[in-house]
């Protein structure tokens, strides 16, 4: 391969970077159900990065707690959030706290820690990374 079509190459996958961050704007600002969101989310992410679960933790000032929605990359299936998670368990509230990304990995053989980590090891979940 040439240099030139290395470089286009580079190119293209930078433009098409800034095209579906353009449309996950988009789609925010277009979408009030969150199933259709979530579609057009999953369909936007996935030009750029692979990931099996995505979800949006939205803060309710008056009542201090956070709206969660999540869903099934591949099915688009809602996941219901797990209720034995107290908000102050949650990666939504620690970034919250401290709005700084945070980024979870969990081995196979590591013992969960949390109860967080305890949701993740039963979705088979290994890493999760959560922005402000």
């Amino acid at each position: 391969m040439r240099a030139e079509e290395v470089a286009d190459r580079s190119r293209l996958s930078v433009a098409t970077r800034y095209e579906s961050l353009v449309g996950v704007s988009n789609a925010i600002g277009a979408h009030r159900d969150p199933q259709l969101l979530f579609g057009a989310l999953v369909k936007e992410l996935h030009r750029v990065v692979r990931f099996d679960y995505v979800g949006v933790s939205v803060r309710d000032e008056k009542s201090n707690t956070f709206h969660r929605h999540f869903v099934d990359a591949e099915t688009e299936a809602s996941i219901p959030p797990h209720p034995e998670l107290a908000m102050e368990e949650s990666d939504a509230w620690w970034v919250y706290q401290n709005q700084e990304p945070m980024i979870t990995s969990l081995d196979a053989d590591q013992a969960p820690s949390c109860k967080f980590q305890e949701i993740l090891k039963k979705y088979g979940i290994r890493s999760v990374c959560t922005l402000p």
